[in-house]
C-alpha cells in the first residue's frame, strides 16, 4: 500500500504524459503498450516469487508449519489465477477484445488482495478474494482515466487500491480457527466479533493518510526544486535514451487519425546491414499508407559496394510529393 499511494502522488505531481489525454474531449489517447512478451516474462517471474514470499513467511516448515506453507501456496494460487481470469474477461466486455496486460495485472491484482490474508482464509475464499481484486483493478484503472491520472503500469491500482482490499479481505474472510492454525498468538474470538475487521479498516486508513502526506511532501518539493519533469525534447526520445544510452528500436507515436495526425512505426536511427529489413517510414494509421511529406528511411551500404534503389510502396520516383498519389500497399519495405 505504500508503494502504490506513493505512486498515486507521484503520478499526480509529475503529471500526465504528452499527449496523454485529448485537451478537447478529455479522453484518452491510445500509446504503445510495450513487449507482451517480457511483460508475461516479467510478470511470471514474479508470480514464482511470491510462492517465495508468501509461504516463506512461515519462516519455519517443523511442527506444522510445512503444512502452513502449503496451504499458503494453495490460496495465492487460487486468488493470482481467478483474478487474471476475471480481468481478461472484463477486459473484453469493456474493450471487446482481450487485452494480454489486463489479464497480467489481474495475476498481480490476486497476488497483492491475496497475500495479507493466506494464512488465515479459506480456498474458496480466495477464489472470492481473487474476483473482488480484479473488479478493483478494472474500475480503478479507468477511474484514474477519468481522472486525467496517467499511472502507465497501473501501480496505483494494484498495489494501493487492491492492497487495501487485501487488508480488508482479511478482518471479512479470517476465522479464529485459521488464525490459530497459522499459529498467531490470538487466542481471542476478534475475527468472529468482526472487530478485526474493523482493525484492519483502521490501519489501513492510517497507512494512506501519512503515506499520501509524507510522499506527496516529498514530490512537492522534488518538483519545487529540481523538478520531477524532463523537458519535452527528451520525453520525445524517450527516457531509455537519455537515461540508459539505448537507440530505439521502434517508436509509436501519439495520433489522432480523425483529425489528420500522422503516426507510427520509425526506423531508427543509425546504420542498418546490407539486406536487413527496414522499418517502413512514417505512415498513417489509418490508411497504412507511408507519408510522403515526411522523410523516409534511407539505406546505408557498406564500404566498397554500390547504393542500390530501394522501392517506397506507394510513391512515384520522380514526382513532388504533393503530387504524389499512394496507393494502398503493406507498412514496410526491404532493400532489394
Amino acid at each position: 500500500m505504500v508503494g502504490g499511494f506513493s505512486g498515486l502522488m507521484g503520478a499526480i505531481v509529475v503529471g500526465p504524459r504528452k499527449d496523454r489525454f485529448d485537451p478537447i474531449t478529455g479522453k484518452a489517447n491510445p500509446v504503445f503498450e510495450g513487449n507482451k512478451t517480457l511483460q508475461s516474462l516479467g510478470v511470471f517471474i514474479l508470480w514464482f516469487g511470491w510462492y517465495g514470499f508468501n509461504c516463506g513467511s512461515t519462516l519455519a516448515i517443523s511442527a506444522g508449519a510445512a503444512n502452513v506453507a502449503g496451504k499458503v501456496a494453495m490460496t495465492t494460487t487460487i486468488a493470482a489465477a481467478t483474478a487474471c481470469i476475471t480481468a481478461s474477461i472484463l477486459g473484453k466486455i469493456l474493450e471487446g477484445h482481450f487485452d494480454v496486460s489486463i489479464g497480467l495485472n489481474g495475476i498481480l491484482a490476486g497476488l497483492v488482495s491475496i497475500t495479507a490474508n493466506c494464512s488465515v482464509v479459506n480456498p474458496w475464499m480466495a477464489f472470492l478474494i481473487g474476483i473482488v481484486g480484479a473488479c478493483i483493478l478494472v474500475g480503478g484503472h479507468y477511474l484514474l482515466l477519468i481522472l486525467k491520472i496517467d499511472d502507465p503500469c497501473d501501480a496505483c491500482v494494484v498495489h494501493g487500491f487492491c492492497g487495501m482490499w487485501g487488508l480488508w479481505a482479511t478482518g471479512i474472510f479470517c476465522t479464529d480457527k485459521n488464525v490459530q492454525y497459522a499459529a498467531y498468538p490470538n487466542v481471542n474470538d476478534a475475527c468472529g466479533r468482526g472487530e478485526q475487521f474493523g482493525v484492519q479498516v483502521v490501519g489501513s486508513i492510517c497507512i494512506v493518510l501519512w503515506t499520501v502526506a509524507t510522499a506527496g511532501l516529498l514530490f512537492l518539493s522534488i518538483d519545487k526544486t529540481i523538478g520531477m519533469r524532463v523537458n519535452e525534447e527528451v520525453e520525445n526520445a524517450g527516457l531509455d535514451v537519455s537515461e540508459h544510452g539505448l537507440q530505439p528500436v521502434l517508436t509509436y507515436p501519439l495520433a489522432d487519425p480523425n483529425k489528420g495526425d500522422q503516426g507510427g512505426y520509425t526506423q531508427p536511427p543509425g546504420p542498418a546491414p546490407m539486406g536487413a529489413p527496414l522499418q517502413g517510414g512514417i505512415v498513417s494509421p489509418a490508411m497504412g499508407q507511408p507519408d510522403v511529406n515526411q522523410p523516409q528511411p534511407v539505406p546505408m551500404v557498406s564500404p566498397g559496394q554500390e547504393m542500390q534503389s530501394v522501392p517506397i510502396p506507394g510513391v512515384q520516383p520522380g514526382v513532388q510529393p504533393e503530387m504524389q498519389q499512394p496507393t494502398m500497399q503493406p507498412v514496410g519495405y526491404t532493400q532489394q
